[in-house]
């Protein structure tokens, strides 16, 4: 994003991110995710959040909020949360716990951070292989809040923001947007993609009409399914683990 200076903040930003229980699937499918994506926009109003960014992936999701008190951030995690698992648990018949925990909170603390927020939960879809672009997926605000366009999410932001920072007169560093300042975000991409390598198998052994048993001794069949995972950008110690092969052979299978 391009270089913006701002001022000090007077509102609260925060990161949040919900994660399934065990680290399980908690959107089984589209439906799942548009439920989650409703329930956020139909309790946003009610506790006074603004939702500047969010990503509903399959076993987590992130939103970047503006809230004014912890408080009503923690009553809406709640309710959304609460109204979610209720559901899931009828859908599929299940009892028990959806989500670990409540949620993890991080607070937003300057301009850069922001955007860099707004940036990160966008590529998050990407970053763990389910699409090339951002536009290219649904439950996102990219393509919600800001109908796929970056230069519309700027501006958008840019109008939103205005009145958000004060002391006009003095520039502040620290919100200034540097291409190589570091900020760490809550992050679960691991996990997406141990979820990709799961999918991507299977569909496989499907496609293919082959047993987990049989793929493992086929050498042909193995380096097509590892191409296969290489172009999702899916790691060589994530392989190991769901296909039982060591990381040195898979890549000498790979390679050759």
């Amino acid at each position: 994003m391009p270089r913006i200076a701002r001022k000090y903040m007077t509102v609260s930003f925060f990161h949040l991110m919900t994660q399934g229980i065990n680290k399980e699937y908690i959107f089984e499918n589209n439906k799942d995710k548009a439920v989650y994506e409703k329930l956020i926009f139909l309790y946003k109003n009610e506790f006074d959040i603004h939702i500047l960014s969010y990503s509903i992936m399959d076993n987590h999701t992130h939103i970047l909020i503006e809230v004014k008190t912890v408080e009503s951030m923690s009553k809406f995690m709640h309710k959304v949360n609460t109204l979610y698992a209720t559901y899931y648990n009828k859908e599929y018949a299940r009892t028990g716990y959806v989500f670990k925990n409540r949620y993890k909170s991080q607070i937003i603390n300057s301009l850069k951070h922001l955007y860099r927020c707004i940036d990160y939960i966008h590529d998050n879809p990407v970053k763990a292989g389910i699409c090339q672009n951002r536009d290219q997926y649904q439950y996102s605000s990219f393509t919600k809040l800001y109908k796929g366009s970056q230069t519309k999410a700027m501006t958008e932001l840019e109008r939103y923001l205005k009145d958000s920072f004060i002391d006009q007169n003095h520039d502040r560093d620290e919100n200034i947007l540097g291409d190589n300042d570091e900020i760490i975000f809550l992050e679960d991409t691991d996990e997406d993609k141990k979820i990709i390598c799961e999918k991507e198998i299977k569909k496989y052994i499907v496609e293919k009409q082959i047993d987990e048993k049989n793929l493992l001794k086929n050498r042909e069949k193995l380096k097509e399914i590892i191409s296969i995972l290489r172009a999702k950008k899916i790691s060589y110690r994530i392989m190991e683990e769901k296909l039982g092969i060591s990381r040195e052979t898979l890549r000498r299978l790979y390679t050759k």
